[in-house]
Formats: structure tokens, C-alpha cells, sequence
């Protein structure tokens, strides 16, 4: 966590992805762990509360888990609840953007994820 908070002002899709933090962590990890953990991708870290950033690290080690299991045994993995899809696990419209600085795709609920800005 003290890794995380100390670059408090940047996004947490800005977090998940860098590999001196969360490594092996890539796109599809990334929106799976914050979609599951109800965080809006474009929140700043500061203003994460600490149950909500627990919550976020214990879903990335999870999903990671079942995604390279899914891998190990399937040669695939097709376990989302938002990733490509056009509505979530929960029923809500998924929303595809394409970030700016690293011109990757985000997917994510409105509905279900928080925004911490």
C-alpha cells in the first residue's frame, strides 16, 4: 500500500499498470480487479480510502490467480465481468475509452465503480 500511496496524485489505471508495483499486471487484470473491486479506473490514489485500495490489491492477487489457472488449464482465459463486454456481471452498461497517454482501452461500469476524485 505505501508503494501505491506514495504517488498519491496519479490514477490508479496508471498504478495497476506499472510493472515496479503490480508486476505482471496488464490490461485485462487491471479492469477485472478495479471492476471488482468498484473503483472507477481514473481515480486518484489519494483519494482512495484504504478499505477501498485493500479491497482493489486482495482482487488483483485473486483475478490473477484465475486468470493464469484459466490460462494453465484452458490455454485461454474468458473469465470477465467487464473486460470487452457490453454490460457487466451486474447488469450495467460497460463503457470502452481509450486512454490518452497509454492509447489503451479502459472497461468499465458507471454504475458499479466508484469514481475518487
Amino acid at each position: 500500500k505505501k508503494l501505491i500511496r506514495d504517488k498519491k496524485e496519479k490514477t490508479i489505471d496508471d498504478i495497476l499498470m506499472d510493472q515496479d508495483i503490480f508486476t505482471g499486471v496488464g490490461n485485462i487484470i487491471r479492469n477485472e480487479a478495479l471492476y471488482r473491486a468498484g473503483i472507477h479506473p481514473l481515480s486518484i490514489v489519494e483519494k482512495i480510502p484504504t478499505t477501498k485500495l485493500t479491497k482493489l490489491i486482495n482482487e488483483v492477487l485473486k483475478y490473477a490467480r484465475t486468470f493464469y489457472e484459466n490460462l494453465t488449464k484452458n490455454g485461454t482465459n474468458k473469465d470477465f465481468e467487464v473486460y470487452k463486454k457490453n454490460y457487466a456481471e451486474d447488469g450495467s452498461e460497460v463503457t470502452m475509452s481509450l486512454l490518452k497517454k497509454s492509447n489503451r482501452k479502459i472497461y468499465f461500469s458507471e454504475h458499479h465503480q466508484e469514481l475518487y476524485d
